[in-house]
C-alpha cells in the first residue's frame, strides 16, 4: 500500500509540474507578443477557433466564451 501511495504522489507531482510549466510557457508567449505589439492580432486570430470549439462542446466553456466575447465588444 505504501508503494502505491508513493507512485500516486509522484504521478501527482509530475502532472502538477507539467501543468505549471505549460502555464509559465503560455504566460511567456503572451508577454513576448505583448512587448512586440502583436497580442491583439494573435487574440483576433485565435478567438474564432476558441469560439468554435466552445460552441461544439457546449456547457460551461460555451457560456464563458460567449460572455467574454460580449464584454469585448
Amino acid at each position: 500500500m505504501e508503494i502505491y501511495l508513493e507512485y500516486l504522489a509522484i504521478r501527482f507531482a509530475v502532472i502538477g509540474g507539467v501543468i505549471a510549466l505549460a502555464v509559465l510557457a503560455l504566460f511567456a508567449v503572451a508577454m513576448i507578443l505583448r512587448r512586440l505589439g502583436k497580442l491583439d492580432r494573435a487574440r483576433d486570430m485565435v478567438e474564432p477557433m476558441i469560439r468554435e470549439s466552445a460552441r461544439r462542446r457546449g456547457g460551461l466553456a460555451n457560456m464563458v466564451v460567449e460572455r467574454v466575447v460580449k464584454e469585448r465588444r
